[in-house]
C-alpha cells in the first residue's frame, strides 16, 4: 500500500513538473503578443506622423503615438 502511494505521487509530482513549463510558456507568448500588437500599431500610427511636414507638429503627433503605446502596453500586464 505504501509503494503504491508512493509512486501515485511521485507521478503526479513528474506530470506537475514536466506541465510547468508548458503553462508559463503559453502566458508569455499571450503577453508578447499583446505588446506585438502594440509595438505594431504604434510603428503605424509613426509613419503616419512622418507625412506632417511641420516639425512641431510632428514631434507631438509622435509623442502621443509614444504615449498611445505605453498606455496599451499596461493593458497587457
Amino acid at each position: 500500500m505504501k509503494q503504491i502511494r508512493r509512486i501515485v505521487s511521485s507521478g503526479f509530482l513528474l506530470a506537475l513538473l514536466i506541465a510547468l513549463p508548458v503553462t508559463t510558456d503559453a502566458a508569455r507568448s499571450r503577453k508578447s503578443r499583446c505588446t506585438d500588437r502594440c509595438a505594431d500599431s504604434y510603428h503605424v500610427k509613426k509613419d503616419a506622423c512622418r507625412m506632417i511636414p511641420f516639425k512641431t507638429e510632428r514631434k507631438i503627433c509622435e509623442r502621443r503615438a509614444k504615449e498611445a503605446k505605453n498606455d496599451c502596453k499596461h493593458r497587457c500586464r
